[in-house]
């Protein structure tokens, strides 16, 4: 059986793309996306698309805080509302709350952060760390998220996992999924654990998240039946 790809952030932004934005996911062979959206309207035309061009459509938000408490304020009104939390880390505060915190799904530590990655944040990670890959497209922040990657890679790759997104908000961001993996070869991760980043790890959150958010969930490893 093949692997089943999937686009672990597509940002809905413009409604008259929508349909073209999946159907070039579904061409690039991604079988499942997970889009962030500031209006439900958008999230509800993607779902439909999607059901006709079997193309399944997950729910994402991203929370961008600026401390601790304004993160935890965040986390108790959404979760439960997504299949996907994904936090950026833009200080080292909102960081090192965030990697302990099992309620998020994945961070993802920007290029312009004010931090280093350092033992801190490594010894205490819980959650996948998340690579937008459009970050590499441009130019002006190009040579600052390579050097971001190594470090993620350096410091974070053998403590968990790594998911590779394109973060794309306009089907020419897209890209696909032997594309994106082949940026953490680029780092000597090898192709197999490479491909898990746009497969398996993501592919794994969201059916544990599903389970979460069914209601005959009752607790880490009990649910109920019938």
């Amino acid at each position: 059986m093949g692997r089943k790809y999937i686009d672990f952030w597509v940002e809905l932004r413009e409604e008259n793309i929508i349909k073209e934005l999946m159907s070039r996911a579904l061409q690039l062979g991604y079988r499942s996306i997970v889009v962030s959206y500031s209006d439900e309207s958008l999230y509800e035309k993607a779902r439909e698309i999607g059901e006709r061009i079997n193309l399944e459509i997950y729910r994402k938000i991203i929370l961008e805080p600026q401390d601790r408490s304004s993160l935890l304020k965040e986390l108790r009104k959404c979760r439960g509302s997504y299949e996907v939390v994904t936090v950026i880390c833009r200080n080292l505060e909102v960081a090192l709350v965030a990697v302990r915190d099992g309620r998020i799904d994945s961070i993802i530590i920007p290029p312009d952060k004010n931090y280093r990655i350092d033992k801190g944040v490594a010894s205490t990670i819980k959650n996948a760390v998340e690579i937008p890959f459009k970050w590499i497209l441009d130019e002006k922040s190009r040579r600052m998220f390579l050097k971001t990657v190594s470090e993620i890679i350096l410091h974070l790759s053998r403590r968990t996992n790594i998911i590779v997104s394109s973060s794309a908000s306009k089907p020419m961001e897209l890209r696909g999924p032997y594309e994106m993996s082949s940026l953490l070869q680029i780092y000597s991760i090898d192709k197999k654990t490479a491909l898990d980043a746009v497969s398996e790890i993501p592919s794994k959150i969201i059916e544990e998240n599903l389970i979460k958010l069914s209601p005959n969930y009752i607790a880490r490893g009990v649910v109920k039946i019938g």
